[in-house]
């Protein structure tokens, strides 16, 4: 099967848009990275809506994007990724109003709590839609798995490097530092435990070359290598999008 473009690029940014969201309520519980959660949530924004636009693009025809439409509450994969897609941008739009007007610490911290929720969901759905008895490769409940850690991984190295982007303090980086790294290592768990399920029945070279040794080993090794030069959070959010592709591209 021919790649799908938009769905593949629907389902990376819309993940990683979602865990970005969701890292920026970890960093508002843990009190960390004041200088980037507004600038986090605007991008995670971004690649929600461009996400969402991309889906858009693969129904192609106006009549079956009106029929998405019409049908958003037959808790279908679509419309629950469009329900979710819509309800992140909702968390997103709210935490943003809340800090630009000022608002209370815990205000922004049960929105904080909410967009973890959603966001984390958010990257688990956009590969849940997908599972079909029809495509071999997706015919398993590991493929939103693998999706999941995905999202989870390029989500929290991107706010990992939106913290060295935005010149937060070294303390800050090494309180958020646990949580991207943790995120590696569960893309590596998730995507390893999704090639078993399979019997590693795919192109090896995307497999084991872009989605494992680049994706996974890359995107741990720039985190580990980041507890000491957090610049090299840009490689591992670099490999943890790479990985994101490979996996994607086996599901094609």
């Amino acid at each position: 099967m021919a790649i799908q473009w938009p769905l593949l690029i629907f389902s990376l940014l819309a993940g990683c848009g979602g865990v970005t969201l969701a890292s920026a309520g970890v960093a508002e519980l843990l009190g960390v990275a004041k200088k980037t959660r507004f600038i986090a949530v605007v991008v995670a924004l971004v690649l929600l809506i461009v996400g969402g636009c991309a889906s858009v693009l693969h129904l192609a025809q106006p009549a079956n994007i009106m029929a998405a439409a019409a049908n958003i509450f037959s808790f279908s994969g679509i419309s629950v990724e469009l329900i979710m897609l819509g309800l992140n941008v909702i968390v997103g739009a709210i935490y943003l109003v809340l800090v630009g007007r000022g608002g209370s610490a815990s205000a922004s911290k049960a929105v904080g709590v909410i967009g973890i929720v959603v966001g984390i969901v958010m990257a688990f759905v956009v590969g849940n839609g997908y599972v079909m008895e029809a495509q071999p490769l997706w015919n398993t409940p590991l493929l939103p798995v693998a999706y999941l850690g995905s999202g989870l991984a390029c989500g929290a190295t991107l706010f990992a490097s939106l913290m060295v982007a935005r010149g937060e303090e070294a303390a800050d980086i090494a309180k958020f530092a646990p949580v991207a790294l943790a995120a590696t290592v569960i893309e590596a768990v998730a995507f390893l435990a999704y090639g078993a399920v399979i019997g590693f029945a795919c192109d090896a070279a995307v497999y084991w070359g872009g989605a494992i040794v680049v994706g996974c080993a890359g995107a741990i090794a720039c985190a580990v290598v980041a507890r000491k030069t957090p610049a090299a959070w840009y490689g591992s959010c670099a490999c943890a999008l790479v990985g994101g592709i490979a996996i994607r591209d086996l599901n094609a």
